[in-house]
């Protein structure tokens, strides 16, 4: 079959990487459309995935709404040139590409529908089906929903495809396994962070006074010169003492390395599969603007906690008990659709 990926974040690289390789092993057609947004070309670029970059992140509603015309018109001449049968992203133009297509779309999301909503008016009418965790909200669309139990961070984080490298946080970075924290800022710049807000510059001049007896990992989705190498970032991850973030994905990635993830920003208390992290594994914790006192005390909890990384070991356990590999489940539905082709 020849397939299209339409990939526009970093995240979304690493969700769909091995899914990538399975379908190239096994002699599809692919093709990778990217999106200059953050590293998501470099990852692309580093894992050795051909693409063609469509188009450069832009900021602002006119530019935003540009971007999507001319993207949408270069998906529909890839399209020309290849014959796809297939799509997978995250993405409102491979939707659109279905309207003018027998393309069958698949867009995954891990976001319940009210924290996206323009992205969901735009590409939910028109995909031909809409993948996502069992646990999402959402009022519309029901028929094209097919449902998994597992995250996005399980495709390319779940302990079959990955491990932490000891020896490499090491002697790359002079880091001690369990001994240094990451930060993590985020930018603040996608269309459904308008209006919300993340840690303010005085919280995390807070924040740094409990932590100041630990070495300090900053990792930032604005800078362009980066600390540690983007390939590397979830070997230091998976081997923090814990990640203190205004960042919903990186909080995500964290619980599920069974990392002590502390979360501070607008959207707490909203997102679905948060909120399952928080109550059901109690991997993370979140809080909104007004509570920095009650984040603080979770922070002197945690590190003054005796065998922290035994008990967030016992519920990751937990997680992994009840969750699986994201990437196999996608396999079984990439088979499972072969099949009904023929």
């Amino acid at each position: 079959m020849n397939i299209l990926f339409d990939i526009g974040h970093p995240a979304h690289v690493h969700l769909f990487k091995h899914f990538i390789q399975y379908l190239k092993d096994r002699d599809h057609t692919i093709v990778v459309a990217s999106r200059d947004k953050d590293i998501t070309v470099q990852l692309l670029d580093a894992y050795g995935i051909d693409h063609v970059c469509l188009s450069r992140m832009k900021k602002g509603a006119p530019a935003m709404l540009l971007e999507l015309l001319k993207r949408d018109v270069s998906v529909f001449n890839l399209h020309r040139r290849h014959g796809f049968h297939l799509a997978f992203g995250t993405s409102v133009s491979i939707a659109h590409l279905s309207v003018l297509s027998s393309v069958r779309s698949y867009i995954l999301e891990e976001d319940d529908d009210d924290i996206v909503p323009l992205f969901a008016k735009l590409t939910y009418p028109f995909a031909t089906g809409i993948i996502i965790p069992q646990n999402l909200r959402f009022t519309k669309w029901r028929k094209k929903r097919t449902f998994h139990n597992s995250f996005h961070e399980l495709a390319y984080l779940h302990p079959d495809v990955f491990q932490p490298d000891q020896q490499l946080i090491k002697n790359k970075y002079g880091l001690e396994p369990h001994q240094y924290i990451v930060v993590r800022h985020s930018a603040y710049q996608a269309h459904h962070d308008w209006k919300e807000q993340g840690i303010s510059s005085e919280v995390w001049l807070e924040v740094e006074k409990v932590i100041s007896s630990y070495p300090v990992v900053r990792s930032s989705e604005k800078d362009t010169q980066f600390e540690i190498d983007p390939l590397d970032i979830h070997h230091v991850l998976g081997l923090a003492k814990l990640i203190l973030s205004d960042s919903q994905t990186m909080s995500m990635e964290a619980a599920c390395l069974g990392v002590p993830s502390i979360r501070y920003n607008s959207f707490v208390g909203r997102i679905s599969v948060l909120e399952e992290m928080d109550r059901r594994y109690e991997l993370s914790y979140g809080f909104k603007p007004g509570q920095e006192a009650a984040m603080l005390e979770k922070i002197r909890e945690l590190l003054s906690q005796k065998e922290l990384e035994t008990a967030w070991a016992l519920k990751r356990r937990k997680l992994l008990s009840e969750k699986e590999n994201l990437t196999d489940w996608l396999v079984r539905f990439f088979n499972a659709f072969l099949n009904d082709s023929i």
